[in-house]
């Protein structure tokens, strides 16, 4: 722990010193505290007297009252289990002897013999596995592995939250924010308390381990407020109750605060001599803190006499907390110009701080390693609950729109139901009306049929006609000329004989008539043509209704007086105003505008 190691050694940060040192030590002692009757025991039977046993530990456990059990009840399982031969039986016998001795053991023993236990545990025991796996990754993390504390911390809090046990994930959360910290990912960290602090809640638990967590990623009165606050909210929570004591201590002793820190580190005392059997590490760090309080008060006999009796408690080795234990005593043994005790206590400083210095360099690998996997692995994780999210959010708005087509669907079927005798009623009136107007309709369609047939006949006739009256004219008009040539008619008459052929010929009466005709068989013929292409001229809709009716070029040429020639020309610049393309029929287009 970096920060441990570095707040140890400086007076400004010290009210950060004992939680990172004691979290782990009280994390197994507390795990387990305030059990509400939602926390059920969900630990598979296999054996009632074995399992008896184990429900009263696991009572004890839940109420934080560890040191109330009897070491025979620990010893007794190991009994039956062996007694049994049954390999289940033994890797839980093995799990409760390491929980419950968890705050004195060492932690690579503490490894050993869960790793025996996992050994020893089935796959089908899932729920087994997972707290043999929380308590691993508890101890690796106390080792600086945090790798496999992450990895064994992720594992069980799925099955946690899978078996529905709210208590043991919020606790697995609590775990992963410990984690985070240490190796100074403080977002994930507060992440992870609100997932552990949703988790007491829906188990209605006490908040003061999460009051306790948010003030250490908190300064100022805010800190010490949050402290104040797991303290009232986890009163039999002694563990807890006495790393946040010490910390207001801490950081009384900071602000200046000396007899106010004294009070605190004094009624953290009296907490654990209320316990009867006191952890003799949490005794240890709340006496050096005391020590560090004297020291500031110039008390400095005082700090002789108590840290003196601490540097000779056993099971006080851990050069983390000696090197601040020896720290405190050199300086006070200076203040007293007693220079053999002083420098006796300064190397014994200097020894314990640097083999913190050493293993802090140590853990800066790891911490570094750990830092950038599990950063990728928690992008990786929350681009995967990104897209079930999506996923998810599709999913109910593909129901919600299929909810939607249903209430549409019944009530449009209820409104038709609704709707469908009345509309039979109509109906069969409607169809009565319907069969006499059609057959009404069918006479005057067949009426009209016949009538645009006889003036199509009509059309056609007079335009054949025409164009025969035209022909005869120009037979007489090649005659009149031919005598003319032959010397037997005067160069007057023949003048007078083609001004009246030329009169007949250009006389509009004749296509007016054809045209109105024409215009009340095929309605709309020539209004189409002029939307078509505003430029045609007259001859050129007279054209097309020459061509309409079928007449060739030459029956053409004959009613407008032209050549064949000129017939055809003017069908190729007639082409050319309407847009048409190679391959494209002119008489076609024509006929399907006049509806042929």
């Amino acid at each position: 722990m970096k920060i441990l190691f570095r707040l140890l050694q400086s007076t400004r940060g010290e009210r950060h010193a004992v939680m990172f040192v004691l979290f782990f030590s009280a994390w197994f002692c507390s795990a387990f505290v305030y059990a509400s009757d939602s926390v059920g025991y969900h630990f598979r039977p296999i054996d009632k007297e074995f399992d008896r046993i184990a429900l009263q530990l696991y009572t004890l456990d839940l109420r934080n009252q560890r040191e109330r059990a009897d070491g025979r009840l620990v010893a007794s399982l190991d009994d039956i289990a062996r007694r049994r031969g049954n390999k289940k039986l033994k890797a839980r016998a093995i799990y409760w002897r390491v929980r419950m001795g968890q705050m004195s053991a060492n932690p690579k023993a503490c490894i050993a013999l869960l790793c025996e236990a996992r050994r020893l545990s089935s796959a089908a025991y899932e729920y087994d596995n997972a707290c043999i796996n929380y308590q691993l990754a508890g101890n690796y993390e106390r080792l600086g592995n945090y790798l496999k504390c992450y990895h064994l911390g992720r594992s069980a809090e799925a099955v946690f939250r899978k078996t529905g046990d709210s208590f043991y994930k919020g606790n697995a959360s609590l775990l992963m924010a410990q984690l985070y910290l240490d190796i100074d990912i403080t977002d994930q960290a507060a992440v992870e308390l609100d997932s552990a602090e949703a988790a007491y809640r829906a188990a209605g638990l006490p908040l003061n381990r999460i009051y306790f967590f948010r003030a250490q990623l908190s300064t100022g009165p805010k800190s010490i407020a949050l402290y104040h606050k797991s303290i009232v909210s986890g009163a039999n929570d002694w563990a807890m109750t006495i790393q946040s004591m010490s910390c207001i201590s801490m950081a009384c002793m900071a602000a200046g605060q000396l007899d106010s820190a004294m009070v605190y580190v004094d009624r953290a005392l009296e907490v654990i001599r209320r316990q009867g059997r006191g952890n003799v590490l949490f005794t240890a760090l709340v006496n050096i803190q005391k020590g560090r309080v004297l020291y500031e008060q110039g008390r400095y006999a005082e700090t002789i006499a108590l840290l003196s009796r601490m540097a000779r408690q056993e099971g006080v080795d851990d050069e983390r907390f000696m090197a601040d234990l020896y720290k405190y005593l050199w300086r006070s043994w200076e203040a007293l110009h007693n220079d053999r005790e002083a420098y006796a206590c300064l190397k014994r400083y200097q020894y314990y701080y640097e083999r913190n210095e050493k293993e802090l360099k140590k853990r800066e690998v790891p911490k570094a390693v750990a830092r950038g996997v599990i950063a990728r692995q928690n992008d990786q994780m929350r681009l995967l609950e990104k897209n079930a999210e999506i996923s998810r959010n599709y999913m109910y708005l593909a129901l919600l729109l299929v909810i939607i087509v249903g209430l549409i669907v019944v009530i449009v079927a209820i409104w038709f139901r609704q709707r469908y005798k009345l509309r039979e009623l109509e109906n069969r009136q409607l169809r009565d009306s319907l069969r006499q107007e059609t057959l009404i309709y069918n006479m005057n369609l067949k009426n009209f049929e016949n009538d645009i047939k006889h003036k199509d006949c009509e059309i056609s006739s007079s335009t054949l006609l025409l164009a025969n009256k035209n022909e005869v004219l120009q037979q007489i008009s090649d005659i009149t000329k031919r005598y003319y040539d032959n010397g037997k008619i005067p160069h007057e008459y023949v003048d007078q004989v083609n001004n009246a052929i030329k009169s007949s010929l250009q006389n509009d009466d004749e296509w007016s008539r054809f045209k109105f005709h024409f215009d009340a068989v095929h309605p709309g013929f020539f209004v189409k043509l002029k939307e078509m292409c505003q430029d045609l001229t007259e001859n050129d809709l007279r054209l097309c209704a020459y061509i309409s009716i079928g007449l060739r070029a030459k029956e053409i040429a004959e009613m407008l007086n032209v050549t064949p020639d000129s017939v055809n020309t003017n069908r190729y610049r007639l082409r050319k105003k309407l847009r048409l393309g190679r391959g494209e029929s002119l008489d076609a287009l024509i006929r399907k505008v006049a509806g042929n």
